[in-house]
């Protein structure tokens, strides 16, 4: 990273901890029986992601669950495959360069009160850490990795760094867990 953007990086993140500080966020957990609200967010850096939180974003709809996805997009243009979807696809046109959303979307998907917000990402990119770190949810859940201060259940994927098996863990100790 260059000098520029490693103090531009330090910047945002420190106006981001600064409004973090600001936000009232109820925590609580939730399991799979107790959780009505759910938000994922991921990144399309690899193409089968799409396909696969689709499917799972669709998956818990068909359960009953009030589902929410949003996705980044590392590009300033939407891929043709976001045209006509349920999910919210975001590029970096689409927030400032602290990582603030530009698009009432992103916006609205921060402040609302999810249950359960999947974090199926571990990118570093501002975006995904704005929403990460200022989102509302009552319980967030994703990869232990850098940014595991933002999470309340942390998965360890150690042996296998993969989306699929980051849901499939996430799922197992979500229906595993007692409230």
């Amino acid at each position: 990273m260059s000098f520029f953007k490693n103090i531009k990086q330090k910047l945002a993140l420190n106006l981001i901890k600064g409004k973090q500080k600001k936000i009232s966020r109820k925590k609580e957990f939730h399991n799979l029986e107790s959780a009505k609200s759910i938000g994922i967010i991921f990144d399309t850096e690899e193409n089968k992601n799409y396909s696969i939180v689709k499917k799972f974003s669709e998956d818990l709809s068909n359960k009953g669950y009030k589902v929410d996805t949003i996705g980044w997009v590392n590009a300033n243009e939407l891929p043709d495959f976001s045209v006509g979807q349920k999910i919210i696809f975001y590029t970096n046109k689409d927030i400032k360069w602290n990582g603030k959303p530009i698009v009432p979307e992103l916006n609205e998907f921060v402040n609302k009160e999810f249950d359960l917000l999947f974090v199926l990402t571990e990118s570093e990119h501002i975006s995904v850490q704005y929403i990460t770190k200022l989102s509302i949810a009552a319980c967030k859940v994703g990869s232990l990795s850098k940014n595991k201060e933002n999470l309340d259940l942390m998965i360890d994927q150690s042996k296998n760094k993969s989306i699929e098996n980051l849901i499939k863990e996430s799922l197992n100790y979500l229906t595993l867990i007692k409230k």
